[in-house]
């Protein structure tokens, strides 16, 4: 083998030995390794400055990372060159490594960087990262180099550069993964913190529901007595099952299970529900509740009317539990240029800070501990409202002045489905009279099966029924239920989805398979989409979800016994 060769390879294995000392200090940060790195190749190429730089072309910019210098001269971490004025432009754009010996006898003696810069001698690789470019590690001098640069200088540059390519990939996944770490961790902290909340949340309208239920059953207790433990356990139901919608909901949207029913609805319709709830709770606080609509205002808009009533209630019990003095009041005006419904729901509470409006729309969020303990709730309803909003096509903010009051503005958009050249436009309340008018709900009037295995379930609905002026029987199970449905002429039937024996769906299926033609209304504490499409497809005319909400089963039984 030939001496100056041989002499080559040595020269060459020991370079490489040196660079795999360096890496392999577990005493060294990644830092530190990459400065005594670029220290060696200053001393193996005869150079004073070794450089790893990010480059950004789009910003023209050279950013000097890890730099190390063997003179005076004032180069240092954090400097930003004009990437055009420097020769890691070339370096950057380039495949190869660039080696200059001498820069005045070479091609780039008239490049900017010549000039600029005042280097006389240069070599350096470009790095990439992931697969993408992310910089240059480069070596430099302001005299040429004693020694041009050689083949194995290139390389000895070409495998400093793949090493901190690895490494940097490595710093990379690590520090997502940290940071990603973190986040499941402070997730799984605001979670389990949400859940402890939750269960005092939980257990406090539970413990008065258990406590006045005692007291009405009570043998010693009046009239008044028990008539005032039956509204706090109603009172208390209605806290529960509002925590519990919450969470039910939430999960359904984190899950992309919740879904928007749009329908055409009367909007002042929806108006005075908001109205007729809150102003109770309004007036329990001293607080004056107010609805003003700014017309014209579309008589009639295609959305999901439970949905919107969900996000306004939230929306006004907020308020008014945040208002110790002063007013809550809805505004709702139609911009026509976006076909946006706007709703601003404006208090004179104690408004947010900053901080707190950045935060107020995160899952499990309340505005701080005192609020949390002070106040209670999930720490949903906002993040939920939010939600429900984009589904709806529109978005919810927040504008606040601490000590001063919030204003929360609801937007919706409206397709063609709601507004369309035949839409009527308010102009007043009065201009709605006469389509209230027409929607007078009639009288009932027909028989009703009612099949479940649960007595408490079906007493309570008997009740429900009569009260609407149905004759109500029973049957226990499907079994018993088949037979009867043939041998009485039932307006209608309704069918508990979860039995044991037979179950509600299987039930429908076998009905309708013997040609039963009655209506036939579905009841279930699950209200899923799946749950609803099965339903529908085994035969059933209609769904109402448990507990059931009364206006809701009027107007079923309204629509299901005028067809028949």
């Amino acid at each position: 083998m030939d001496k100056q060769l041989e002499n080559a390879i040595l020269e060459q294995g020991k370079r490489i030995r040196a660079l795999h000392e360096i890496i392999s200090r577990v005493d060294l940060s990644f830092d530190e390794q990459i400065d005594e790195t670029l220290h060696l190749g200053c001393a193996i190429l005869g150079t004073e400055i070794g450089k790893l730089g990010r480059q950004n072309p789009d910003e023209n910019q050279s950013e000097f990372l890890n730099t190390v210098v063997q003179s005076d001269l004032p180069v240092k971490r954090g400097m930003i060159l004009p990437l055009d004025k420097t020769f890691c432009q070339i370096t950057f754009s380039s495949p190869e490594t660039i080696s200059i010996s001498h820069v005045s006898e070479s091609k780039y003696s008239t490049h900017p960087a010549a000039a600029f810069l005042g280097m006389e001698s240069y070599i350096g690789c470009s790095i990439d990262v992931h697969g993408k470019k992310f910089g240059t590690v480069n070596f430099s001098n302001r005299e040429p180099v004693k020694t041009p640069f050689t083949d194995a200088d290139i390389d000895f540059v070409n495998l400093i550069a793949s090493w901190i390519s690895s490494m940097m990939e490595r710093k990379i996944e690590a520090e997502e993964l940290k940071v990603a770490k973190e986040v499941a961790e402070k997730a799984s902290d605001e979670k389990s913190q949400f859940l402890a909340n939750m269960s005092h949340e939980i257990r406090t309208p539970l413990t008065a529901i258990i406590g006045y239920s005692d007291i009405a059953v009570g043998h010693n207790q009046t009239e008044e007595q028990r008539l005032n433990a039956l509204k706090k356990i109603k009172g208390s139901g209605k806290h529960l099952l509002h925590l519990i919608n919450d969470i039910l909901d939430f999960s359904k949207i984190e899950a992309g299970e919740l879904y928007i029913d749009n329908a055409l609805v009367n909007l002042i319709d929806v108006l005075d529900d908001i109205e007729s709830i809150m102003q109770g709770q309004a007036y329990v606080k001293g607080l004056a509740f107010s609805i003003v609509p700014i017309f014209p205002l579309p008589q009639r808009i295609c959305t999901d009317a439970l949905k919107i009533k969900q996000v306004l209630l939230n929306l006004c019990s907020n308020a008014i539990k945040f208002t110790h003095s002063g007013h809550v009041k809805i505004k709702v005006n139609y911009v026509a240029e976006e076909r946006e419904l706007v709703f601003r729901i404006i208090d004179s509470g104690i408004g947010l800070t900053n901080e707190q409006t950045a935060l107020i729309f995160q899952p499990y969020k309340q505005a701080d501990k005192t609020t949390e303990k002070k106040f209670g709730g999930t720490g949903l309803g906002l993040s939920l409202s939010k939600r429900i909003m984009e589904l709806l096509g529109g978005d919810l903010t927040v504008s606040s002045v601490i000590n001063e009051g919030s204003t929360f503005t609801a937007k919706m958009g409206l397709d063609d489905d709601s507004i369309n050249e035949q839409t009527h436009f308010l102009s007043s309340v009065e201009d709605n009279a006469l389509f209230l008018e027409s929607e007078i709900q009639e009288e009932f009037s027909g028989s009703v099966l009612v099949v479940g295995d649960d007595p408490f379930s079906q007493d309570l609905l008997g009740m429900y029924l009569e009260d609407l002026g149905l004759t109500v029987s029973f049957a226990d199970d499907g079994e018993e239920a088949i037979p009867k449905c043939f041998s009485h002429q039932y307006d209608a039937v309704m069918i508990e989805m979860q039995m044991s024996s037979l179950s509600g769906v299987e039930l429908t299926k076998k009905l309708r398979a013997k040609n039963f033609t009655a209506p036939i209304v579905m009841l279930s504490a699950s209200s899923t989409v799946d749950d609803k499409n099965m339903c529908e497809e085994a035969g059933s005319s209609a769904f109402i979800s448990k507990p059931i909400d009364t206006d809701r089963l009027a107007e079923t039984m309204e629509q299901l016994l005028s067809k028949r």
